[in-house]
């Protein structure tokens, strides 16, 4: 038999208490890259320099040029919980700098030998042991190198990885700082090796610059948003068209320009989307908010990148309303290259080009075909009239459009005038968002005769007993069976070759958000259901399918493709070198 022991309370030695704690600021040589460029954001730099030796692992430097620390504060700095940025609890609820908790150096000199410099002296710190006050050559701003990061800590150093690795870690930490501070110059150095430069700028094109520094992106597929409330301010950066991934790694939070995890904001936003985008693709996405600093709290965790936010469920909202807002006004808009100008000479009234022209062999006319009859004007205008007729039947002269129908083409797209533009409408694609949305407003209700009855973990269980009505109006009745067993009792009728995915979802959601389920039902019936392209479509029919194409609020088929190229008379003008 095992005796128990207890073993006797005592107070740690500083060095190992200060050892424990430094392990939650800093975990690796990026914590290190981001505890520095706060104070160098702080201290107002608008440029900043940060040099790599191995990731990081063997040496570490930040240089700024921002307003330096002063001969008496330098051996302050070190110490644990010593800011220039809080005195008073009051003062957390005023929060506009970056750090605030006083932590940082204090946990990197726990962990290294640090040596700063500012001004003309230099103070070094050895793993917690403080080091003397010396005089230096003058610098501008503030340095800080970092060597032997955790050397006495082997534990923590086994769980670093190659240089390579932790240095893409850093630069990665640096590249989510500059998208925050765009009027801020930052420069990346692998050894002596420039990586990365990003020269200060605006903020849409600061991360259009990271992006394009990665990702193959199309500038003009991006577009910003703005929104401007009591208590907060949205700003956005988001792709538009094609420009979209199979994961959510490019939807960045950042509040108050901090980068947040919070989950709840990237959900507002794939919310704000909705059937903009075909199912499992995700946009690039960079939302900042800028919220009044007594609604928002950072001191949950060193790291700085949790959030409590008092007004969460209104920030959510506005942000769902101001990116569907703003893609409602996105419609797709041709456009088109400069074409070669033709250059004509007086002696032999011919053209010329700059390069030879190439045309298809149904394109060319020969010179035997060109029209000699002077006649020939009217005779094609007369032509063109009777064709009028065949596309434009006298028994449906009487209908009045806001549009005119031009015509079918490739049997796949309708041509329409309206306005000022042109639009190519996908008839498939039109054809199947019209009848998803009937089929949605006419699915009906239908009663199970034996209810559907499946298990619960105890959170799906705790919010369907507190939110089971939010599935009512779609038709799913529910029932609470037994602990952590329900039932369902009904569904809309159309649902019913899906009952498997109904019950998997009802498992596992807590958020009585459906729309997803839905669509998938309701766009996998309407897709079959749909005209296609290459199928000959009437006058009438055509007639029906725009009107209805244009009475949305937006042109996007269920499976999130815009079917509705837009060209504008000012673009074609363009194209063709005419002025309007």
């Amino acid at each position: 038999m095992v005796e128990l022991v207890m073993a006797k309370i005592h107070v740690l030695d500083p060095l190992v208490a200060q050892r424990i704690a430094a392990g939650e600021v800093i975990e690796r040589p990026s914590s290190v890259v981001r505890e520095l460029i706060d104070n160098a954001i702080d201290a107002e730099a608008t440029e900043i320099t940060i040099q790599l030796v191995d990731g990081g692992k063997e040496r570490l430097t930040v240089i700024d040029n921002g307003k330096g620390i002063s001969k008496e504060d330098l051996p302050l700095v070190f110490q644990s919980h010593a800011t220039s940025k809080v005195a008073t609890l009051e003062d957390l609820q005023k929060l506009f700098t970056m750090g605030f908790r006083g932590e940082a150096l204090y946990a990197i000199a726990s962990s290294a030998l640090v040596n700063i410099s500012s001004g003309e002296y230099t103070y070094s710190v050895n793993n917690g042991t403080e080091g003397t006050l010396l005089p230096s050559s003058k610098i501008e701003g503030t340095k800080v190198v970092v060597e032997k990061l955790f050397e006495t800590i082997p534990a923590r150093r086994l769980f670093l990885k190659r240089g390579a690795t932790e240095f893409l870690m850093c630069r990665n930490v640096m590249i989510e700082k500059a998208i925050a501070f765009e009027n801020i110059t930052f420069k990346l150095y692998d050894g002596q090796t420039l990586k990365v430069e990003l020269l200060a700028k605006e903020k849409k094109e600061r991360i259009l610059d990271v992006l394009s520094n990665n990702k193959n992106v199309t500038r003009g597929e991006f577009v910003e948003m703005n929104k401007e409330l009591k208590d907060f301010s949205l700003y956005a950066l988001s792709s538009i068209g094609g420009s979209y991934r199979s994961d959510r790694s490019h939807i960045k939070v950042y509040i108050n320009n901090r980068p947040v995890d919070e989950y709840s904001m990237v959900q507002a936003i794939t919310y704000g989307y909705g059937e903009t985008l075909p199912g499992g693709a995700y946009p690039y996405a960079y939302l900042f908010i800028d919220v009044d600093p007594s609604l928002v709290d950072f001191n949950i965790h060193p790291t700085k990148r949790e959030v409590r936010l008092r007004n969460k469920a209104e920030i959510h909202h506005q942000v769902v309303v101001m990116i569907k807002e703003q893609l409602k006004k996105e419609l797709p808009t041709a456009t088109f290259k400069q074409q070669e100008v033709k250059q004509f000479s007086f002696e032999t009234s011919k053209p010329t080009y700059s390069h030879t022209p190439s045309f298809t062999k149904e394109a060319s006319i020969s010179k035997d075909k060109v029209p000699q009859d002077d006649s020939w004007f009217e005779k094609a205008r007369q032509l063109l009239s009777d064709k009028e007729e065949i596309y434009h039947p006298k028994e449906t002269q009487a209908l009045v459009y806001d549009f005119r129908y031009l015509g079918q083409i490739f049997d796949t797209f309708l041509v329409v005038e309206k306005g000022s533009s042109l639009y190519l409408i996908d008839q498939h694609a039109a054809h199947e968002r019209l009848l998803y949305d009937q089929i949605r407003d006419e699915g009906g209700i239908q009663r199970l005769i034996v209810p559907i009855e499946f298990e619960v973990d105890r959170s799906i269980d705790d919010f369907l007993l507190e939110n089971g009505s939010l599935y009512s109006s779609y038709g799913l009745d529910l029932k609470k069976v037994d602990d952590l067993l329900w039932a369902l009792e009904s569904l809309p009728s159309l649902w019913k070759s899906i009952e498997s995915d109904v019950i998997t979802f009802l498992q596992g959601n807590s958020s009585g958000v459906i729309s997803e389920l839905e669509k998938k039902l309701y766009s996998n019936i309407a897709c079959k259901a749909a005209i296609k392209a290459n199928d000959k479509i009437d006058y009438t029919a055509a007639h029906h399918l725009i009107e209805g194409v244009f009475n949305l609020d937006h042109p996007v088929c269920p499976h999130g493709r815009v079917f509705v190229v837009e060209i504008t008379k000012e673009s074609l003008y363009k194209s063709v070198g005419r002025i309007i």
